[in-house]
């Protein structure tokens, strides 16, 4: 598949200025714009559209044709989700009708595989003005990220501007802050509402793979959502978990812990940066990681066929690895054997 709706309808505005047709996208425009709808309207972006309408291949949408290729997923790909929902509708006039934005990157975790574009504990905070209340005119569909969205007032000023009975909200949250009352009626009033709570393993696990995590807060604080939004059937809450090289053997406890059952579950393979892609592991980890997997056996078992073990890439896995909880250290063993 080649096709993709996403630039006829969409745009994603990172805490760092820069703006992308997609998040999966690997390029950002490369022009300066002054706001979002100036991007989408501009002479660069419709050039990948014209790109997709010729039947071209994108070598930029890679990361799309991975998630195609491991076939894991209830919607695959961003790409086979936007195709799904806009097919090609506004193929000969585009209309921004769908936002992804971070704001800025304030945040209080530090997660492995992150880096300063989200997380301000990596460097400097970077920030961006909130856009024009004429942008979401036509808006159906926004996703906030950050950092973490409930640390910067932006974001509540945000949901304040835009008509939340018309769009669709999607907010993903390290889970560290439980939001007020006031925020709680606001979240309320979208059309629909899907809570994305990140966990990368639990107890000590998800403190080592996220640090910054305190696990009786994030247990404390996601009885508290379950709580709030039992009777709302509006609302998903919906943990999201990011397999990598140091975590990937743990993500069926994870969903044990949850209590919700597998098809409840958003999930990821991290691609970049490649020292934590499994991929590129050794096959006795590669193995042993699979043989800890139920839920994933498939999908995981092509994407661990897409690359063969890179020494280099290991070898600064294991630069990186401190001291692990006891709950890894079986696991993390095997990293020395046979060395």
């Amino acid at each position: 598949m080649t096709f993709c709706a996403a630039p006829f309808v969409h745009m994603v505005q990172n805490p760092d200025g820069q703006f992308r047709t997609c998040c999966m996208y690997e390029k950002p425009l490369s022009g300066n714009y002054n706001n979002i709808k100036e991007a989408f309207d501009s002479d660069e972006n419709k050039i990948i559209r014209d790109r997709m309408l010729s039947g071209e291949n994108l070598t930029e949408c890679k990361k799309c044709d991975i998630d195609e290729y491991h076939n894991g997923k209830s919607e695959i790909s961003y790409r086979q989700t936007f195709n799904k929902r806009y097919e090609k509708k506004y193929i000969d006039e585009p209309l921004f009708k769908n936002l992804e934005i971070s704001v800025s990157n304030k945040c209080n975790f530090k997660c492995l595989g992150c880096g300063p574009r989200f997380s301000n504990q990596f460097g400097p905070t970077i920030s961006n003005n909130l856009p024009n209340s004429k942008d979401f005119e036509k808006l159906e569909f926004l996703k906030i990220l950050g950092g973490e969205p409930f640390l910067d007032k932006k974001n509540i000023d945000l949901m304040k501007m835009i008509p939340r009975h018309k769009i669709e909200l999607m907010l993903v949250t390290n889970n560290s802050i439980f939001p007020n009352k006031e925020i709680l009626n606001l979240l309320s009033e979208f059309k629909t509402l899907n809570i994305n709570l990140s966990i990368d393993g639990i107890g000590k696990i998800a403190e080592y793979a996220r640090p910054g995590t305190k696990w009786n807060r994030f247990e404390r604080n996601w009885n508290k959502w379950m709580n709030w939004s039992h009777d709302k059937s509006y609302c998903n809450i919906v943990p999201h978990f990011v397999l990598h090289s140091l975590n990937a053997p743990f993500f069926d406890e994870a969903v044990n812990w949850s209590g919700l059952g597998f098809s409840k579950w958003s999930w990821d393979f991290l691609v970049e940066p490649k020292w934590l892609n499994v991929s590129y592991l050794p096959e006795h980890l590669k193995k042993y990681i699979l043989d800890k997997s139920v839920n994933l056996r498939q999908p995981l078992k092509n994407f661990l066929m897409m690359n063969q073990y890179d020494k280099k890439n290991f070898r600064k896995l294991l630069s990186k690895i401190n001291v692990v909880p006891d709950e890894m250290e079986n696991y993390v063993d095997l990293f020395y054997r046979n060395l």
